[in-house]
């Protein structure tokens, strides 16, 4: 394939639908793509009618698209040549000869999951699947109940309605699927949608979340996770990484390289602990009220003033569980906190330094360059010249 109107330049355009987290962590990966490979133009679109479709960029003459999986069920310009879908499986879509799936490692989220909830040192487990199971759902619901099998724990049918049940059918077959649970139990649902329904239901019926059920979801939706009682642990998908990784597939396609032969896929970041798999007494819960209120708005200017007030206790007090628990003060794991987000932009962004200073929480540039130093051993720069990977 030539490139895009003999210019060298290729035109995509990008339908994800930005309402999720994983949408929009797509999206970086695809911007951070873009920023280094100049001969692309990009054009990421977010449905704002349900009357707007694909036919309507027609005029643009996009030479590529990527797009979720709901987006391929629209009219794709005739102009497009190739094509990356993201949590497609590869049926009933009207796509380029070159085109590749995106796939997140479903087998390894529901692996994680079990590892997660088993060291609870819990022996009964459920999963609660996606709405008229969809492959992924499956692939994860069948790797958590494997791992608990193989450890020698219990593991209940899954919990799964078909998609035509009204919701108070729904509510009540899930209220009576967890009555009947042994108890204490982990429940594993294969999002943070569920998981939540999964919290909600619980409270109705009296149990008690995480001292009898202990429950993590998958996507890490922080409008979610952060306002259900309890707060919700749950593992988040390397999305960013997938976004990245479909567009220069695509970029390879359209300088008319052969597409992949199988999905691509994209990992994990790892898993966000909160309070439905943390059954904390005393000492515990304070720190971790603590430290979920750091984690969330440390590089955004929050102090250690209102990480106290958050875990609800005096000053000196969060300060002796912090040096018994953590072995550093509450400052310190601030610090830790904004040094640990510096970092991560000086090996994956370009992203200037002063402006970095700002995003982590520091009001002053200066200051900010001291203390890396004084903790790394290195300059800012220095740091970003020996490791730096945009990938």
């Amino acid at each position: 394939m030539a490139k895009s109107k003999g210019n060298g330049r290729f035109r995509i355009l990008v339908w994800l639908g930005l309402e999720t987290a994983a949408a929009r962590a797509l999206a970086r990966g695809v911007l951070r793509y873009t920023a280094t490979h100049r001969h692309i133009d990009l054009h990421i679109w977010n449905q704002h009618h349900p009357a707007d479709e694909f036919t309507d960029w027609d005029d643009w003459r996009p030479d590529g698209i990527a797009a979720g999986d709901a987006g391929i069920a629209k009219p794709v310009p005739a102009s497009v040549r190739a094509a990356v879908v993201f949590n497609w499986m590869g049926e009933g879509a009207a796509l380029p000869d070159a085109h590749v799936s995106v796939l997140c490692d479903d087998d390894a989220i529901g692996r994680l999951a079990a590892a997660h909830l088993l060291r609870r040192n819990l022996r009964h487990f459920g999963c609660v699947g996606a709405l008229n199971s969809p492959s992924w759902s499956a692939t994860r619901e069948k790797a958590f109940a494997n791992a608990v099998r193989d450890a020698g724990c219990q593991m209940a049918a899954p919990f799964r309605v078909d998609g035509g049940a009204s919701l108070s059918q729904e509510r009540e077959a899930l209220a009576s699927w967890l009555r009947a649970l042994p108890k204490p139990c982990g429940i594993f649902a294969v999002s943070d949608w569920r998981a939540w329904h999964v919290l909600d239901i619980c409270r109705e019926c009296g149990i008690e979340v995480p001292a009898v059920a202990q429950v993590i979801g998958v996507d890490n939706e922080e409008y979610i996770c952060e306002q259900t009682e309890p707060t919700l642990s749950s593992i988040e998908p390397d999305f960013e990484s997938g976004g990245y990784e479909a567009m220069r597939a695509l970029d390879a396609m359209l300088s008319g390289k052969r597409p992949p032969a199988k999905p691509i896929i994209y990992g994990i970041r790892g898993t966000v602990e909160r309070q439905s798999t943390r059954d904390d007494h005393g000492t515990a819960r304070i720190v971790n009220r603590a430290l979920d209120f750091i984690r969330l708005h440390a590089a955004s200017g929050g102090t250690a003033a209102e990480a106290v007030k958050a875990a609800g206790c005096s000053a000196c007090l969060l300060q002796r569980y912090f040096k018994k628990t953590l072995g550093r003060t509450v400052v310190q794991e601030i610090q830790r906190v904004r040094l640990e987000k510096a970092c991560h932009l000086l090996r994956h962004t370009e992203t200037p330094i002063k402006e970095i200073a700002f995003l982590c929480g520091y009001e002053d540039e200066v200051f900010l360059k001291v203390i890396f130093r004084r903790v790394y051993g290195v300059t800012m720069r220095d740091y970003r010249r020996q490791r730096h990977n945009p990938k």
